[in-house]
C-alpha cells in the first residue's frame, strides 16, 4: 500500500514540473479539436438555404445531415491536422520530461534523491502518455458530443474515432519513443533537434539518394518496385495506416503491429541508453564518446553523396550516359566531406578550431562515399548486367509502356481501385515463357548497349537509328519473379523492328496469360466487377461516328471480340490500323441521388480497337447492323480540305503566287525565335464527287490512329484532311460541322498535291 501510495505522489510531484507540457496538451486537444469541429459543422450550414430552393426543406435536411456524416467520418478519422498535433506533442513530451539530463546540477538533484533510477524513467515516461492520453480522450468526447448535437454522429463516424485513436497512439509512442533517445543520445536541447531531424529525415535521405543514383547511373533501373518512403519511420508506418483505412474502411493489423513494434524497440533503445548514460556527458553535445566518428561518417557520406547528385540535376547533366559533368560531381562530394566532417566536429567540441581536428574522420568519410559512388558509376554488383537464368524464374511479367492504349484504358482490380499497367500486370500477370523473356532482355541489352557506345564515340545515332539501321526502341518493364520468392524489377528497351525480338514478342504478347494480365477487357475479371456496382454504356464507331449498343448485345460483342483477340500476336496488331472502335463508357455513383440528380460519379472510358483480321467479331458488326466499310459516310460529306506542310511545292506555288490542281498556297509567320521567317503550306478543297469517294477510302480520324509501342503504321502528319460535313447531316447535329482526318505513312493518293 506504501508503494503504490509513494508511487503516485511521485507521479502528482513530476506533474508539477510539468504544467507546462499539460496545459500545450490541453490547447492542442481540449480546445482545438472541439473548436475546429464545430467550425467544420457550422461551414455545412450555409449550404442548407440554396439546397431549400432547389430541393425543399425536408430533402435538404436530409442532404445536410448526410454531408455532414461523411464529413465527420473524414474528420474523425485520420485527420493530418491532428497528426501534427500528435507528434509535436510526443517530441515536448519527451524532451521536457528528461530535459534534467542536459544540466549537471539538476542530475546531481534527481539522482540524490530517495527514488531509483529505473522508477524514475517509468514515472516520467507514464506520465508523459498519461498527458497526451487524457486531452485526448477529453478532447475527441468534447467533439463527438458537438457533432451528435448537429445529427453528425453515427457508427461509421464512431469507428473512425476508435480507429483513429489506435492509429494515433502508436504515432505518439512511436514519436515520443524516438525524442527520448535522441535526448539521452545528446547533450543538450539543440543537439537534441538535430537528432531528432536526423532520426525522422535518415533513412528518407538515404533511399532518396540511393534511388538517384541508380536511376543516374544503371540504364534499366526502373522505379517502379521500389519507394523512398522510410521503412523504420513511425510517420511512414503511420501514413500507409491512414491510406488502407481511407482506401478500405479498416485498419490493417501488420500496420499497427510495425508502429507498436517500431516504438518498443525504440522505446528499449532509449531506456538501455538512460540506463548507461554517463552523468559527466550533461551539456555535452554527445553523451556517448564511442558514437561520434560513427554518427559522423553515417551523416557526411550520404550527405556528400546527395550533394553531388544535386549539382549535376541543378545543371542538367547526363554522366550517367557519358563523362559529362562527372568533374562536377566529384568535386562536390569530396567537398562536402571535406566541409560535412569539420561542421560536425566544430559541433561536437562547441570551438571553431575543432574543424582542424579528426582529420582521418574526413578520410573515411570520403573514402567510404568514392566506394559507393565507384559502385553506381562502375557498376561493381552487376545490377545493369543482370538478367536471371531461365531455371531461376518462376513467372514472370513483361509491361509495355502505354501498349495498344492510344485510346485511353482503366484497369480495376477487385474491388474497383484504379491501378496503373504496371501494378495491374504485377498482381494478373503470370508468364510461364521465362525463358523467351530472358532471351528477349538478353538480345536487346546488348543492342541498347552498343547503340550507347556509339553515341559516346561521337556517332550520330539516332538519325542513323531512325533511316538506315531500321532500329525502333521502345521501353518496357519486366518483373522476374524468382522461386526464392524475390522480386527482380528491370526496364527493358526494345528494338521491335529487329526480327528475332519481333519472333519472340509474339509468343510473348500472343500469350492469353499477356493479355489477360495487361488488358483489362481481356480477362472475364472485368464483367464480374461491372456487374457489382458500375453502370456501362456501349459504343462502336471510329471517334467521330458512334452508335450505342444495348447491354444484352455488349456481353454477345465481348464473347466475340476475345476469342478474335486472343488470336492476335504481336506482329499482327503492329502490321494493321484498327477499322473500328467499341468504347465502353463506365461510371459510379458515389454518394447517392436527390430529385433523380447525382451528387457525385466517376467515369472513364475503356476501348477496345477492332482490326481488319477480327473476322468473328467483324460479322457481328455487320449482321447487327454497326460496322461501316469506311471511315465516313460519303452522304454526310460536304467538301474535304486537304493541308500539306512545308513541302517543296508550296514553295513553287507560293513564289509563282498560282494554284495548281486545285491547291493553293499560302504562308504563316512562324512561331520560332527567327525574325521574319515563314512557314509554307498548301491546302487543296475537294467537292467533286469522284474525288470525295476517293479520298475518303483513303482516311482516318486522327483520334484513331497514333504512334504506339510497337512502332506499327501511322499517319503521315505532314498532312490534315479536314471533312466538312453537310449542314443538314445528323453527323452534324451529333459530332460537329467537320472533322479531322489522316493519310497513313506512304498511302496518300495521287490526286493529292
Amino acid at each position: 500500500m506504501t508503494s503504490k501510495s509513494s508511487f503516485l505522489v511521485n507521479i502528482r510531484e513530476n506533474n508539477k514540473r510539468r504544467l507546462w507540457v499539460w496545459v500545450v496538451s490541453a490547447l492542442a486537444f481540449m480546445l482545438a479539436l472541439p473548436v475546429a469541429t464545430a467550425l467544420r459543422l457550422n461551414s455545412f450550414t450555409f449550404l442548407m438555404d440554396g439546397w431549400v430552393t432547389l430541393y425543399g426543406e425536408e430533402l435538404a435536411g436530409q442532404m445536410l445531415k448526410e454531408r455532414m456524416l461523411e464529413a465527420m467520418g473524414g474528420w474523425f478519422g485520420f485527420n493530418g491536422g491532428r497528426t501534427v498535433l500528435v507528434s509535436m506533442t510526443g517530441i515536448i513530451s519527451a524532451v521536457q520530461g528528461f530535459s534534467w539530463l542536459y544540466s549537471r546540477k539538476k542530475m546531481d538533484f534527481y539522482l540524490g534523491m530517495p527514488v531509483k533510477r529505473k522508477k524514475r524513467f517509468l514515472l516520467i515516461w507514464l506520465n508523459g502518455i498519461l498527458l497526451y492520453v487524457i486531452p485526448y480522450l477529453f478532447g475527441t468526447l468534447a467533439s463527438l458530443m458537438i457533432a451528435a448535437g448537429n445529427g453528425a454522429v453515427g457508427q461509421s463516424v464512431l469507428a473512425a474515432a476508435l480507429a483513429s485513436f489506435g492509429g494515433d497512439f502508436g504515432l505518439y509512442l512511436g514519436v515520443y519513443h524516438m525524442a527520448m533517445l535522441a535526448v539521452m543520445m545528446t547533450g543538450n536541447i539543440v543537439i537534441t533537434g538535430f537528432g531528432i531531424l536526423v532520426f525522422a529525415l535518415y533513412e528518407y535521405l538515404v533511399r532518396v539518394t540511393v534511388n538517384g543514383y541508380k536511376q543516374l547511373f544503371f540504364r534499366y533501373y526502373v522505379s517502379y518496385g521500389s519507394s523512398d518512403m522510410p521503412v523504420l519511420s513511425p510517420f511512414a508506418i503511420y501514413g500507409k495506416l491512414a491510406n488502407v483505412y481511407e482506401a478500405q474502411g479498416r485498419l490493417k493489423v501488420t500496420y499497427m503491429a510495425g508502429l507498436l513494434l517500431f516504438a518498443l524497440a525504440v522505446g528499449a533503445a532509449a531506456y538501455f541508453c538512460y540506463l548507461k548514460r554517463p552523468a559527466e556527458t550533461a551539456g555535452r553535445a554527445m553523451a556517448f564518446a564511442v558514437t561520434r566518428p560513427i554518427i559522423k561518417i553515417l551523416l557526411v557520406t550520404p550527405l556528400s553523396l546527395a550533394a553531388g547528385l544535386a549539382v549535376v540535376s541543378t545543371l542538367g547533366l547526363q554522366p550517367g550516359n557519358s563523362r559529362q559533368g562527372m568533374g562536377y560531381m566529384i568535386f562536390a562530394i569530396a567537398l562536402v566531406a571535406v566541409i560535412g566532417s569539420a561542421f560536425i566536429q566544430v559541433i561536437y567540441e562547441f570551438d571553431i578550431k575543432g574543424a582542424l581536428h579528426q582529420k582521418k574522420h574526413i578520410l573515411i568519410s570520403g573514402l567510404a562515399a568514392a566506394a559507393i559512388f565507384a559502385v553506381f558509376r562502375l557498376d561493381l554488383l552487376g545490377y545493369d548486367s543482370y538478367i536471371p537464368s531461365p531455371g531461376q524464374v518462376e513467372s514472370v511479367a513483361f509491361v509495355p509502356d502505354y501498349y495498344e492504349d492510344a485510346n485511353g484504358s482503366i484497369r480495376l482490380d477487385e474491388d474497383g481501385v484504379f491501378l496503373s499497367e504496371k501494378a495491374y500486370a504485377e498482381r494478373y500477370m503470370y508468364l510461364d515463357s521465362g525463358e523467351e523473356v530472358c532471351r528477349l532482355a538478353d538480345i536487346s541489352m546488348e543492342g541498347y548497349n552498343q547503340l550507347w557506345e556509339q553515341y559516346n564515340n561521337g556517332m550520330d545515332v539516332w538519325e542513323e537509328t531512325g533511316q538506315e539501321q531500321k532500329e525502333y526502341w521502345s521501353q518496357a518493364m519486366v518483373i522476374y519473379r524468382l522461386k526464392g520468392g524475390r522480386k527482380v524489377y528491370r526496364n527493358l528497351w526494345v528494338n521491335v523492328e529487329d526480327e528475332e525480338t519481333a519472333r519472340l514478342l509474339d509468343n510473348i504478347i500472343g500469350s492469353a496469360q499477356f493479355k489477360e494480365g495487361y488488358f483489362a477487357i481481356a480477362s472475364e475479371r472485368m464483367d464480374r466487377i461491372f456487374e457489382q456496382k458500375y453502370q456501362v454504356e456501349a459504343f462502336y464507331g471510329n471517334s467521330v461516328y458512334r452508335k450505342k449498343m444495348g447491354k444484352a448485345e455488349m456481353g454477345e460483342f465481348l464473347e466475340r471480340y476475345r476469342r478474335d483477340f486472343g488470336q492476335a500476336d504481336f506482329s499482327d496488331l503492329k502490321e494493321n490500323v484498327p477499322v473500328g472502335v467499341m468504347e465502353l463508357a463506365v461510371s459510379e455513383e458515389l454518394s447517392g441521388t436527390y430529385g433523380g440528380t447525382a451528387r457525385a460519379t466517376r467515369s472513364w472510358e475503356m476501348n477496345m480497337n477492332i482490326y481488319p483480321f477480327y473476322t468473328e467479331t467483324i460479322a457481328w458488326l455487320k449482321e447487327r447492323g454497326y460496322y461501316s466499310m469506311g471511315q465516313v459516310s460519303l452522304e454526310d460529306v460536304a467538301r474535304i480540305q486537304v493541308l500539306n506542310y512545308n513541302t517543296e511545292v508550296s514553295q513553287k506555288l507560293l513564289e509563282g503566287q498560282k494554284t495548281q490542281g486545285g491547291m493553293a498556297a499560302t504562308e504563316l509567320a512562324s512561331w520560332v525565335s527567327s525574325p521574319g521567317e515563314k512557314d509554307t503550306w498548301v491546302y487543296g478543297d475537294y467537292t467533286e464527287a469522284e474525288e470525295i469517294e476517293r479520298i475518303a477510302g483513303c482516311i482516318f480520324p486522327r483520334g484513331m490512329v497514333s504512334r504506339d509501342w510497337d512502332n506499327g503504321k501511322m499517319l503521315d502528319y505532314g498532312y490534315n484532311v479536314i471533312v466538312y460535313f453537310k449542314t443538314d447531316s445528323e453527323i452534324t447535329k451529333e459530332y460537329g460541322a467537320y472533322a479531322d482526318y489522316g493519310f497513313l505513312e506512304g498511302e496518300i493518293p495521287d490526286l493529292i498535291v
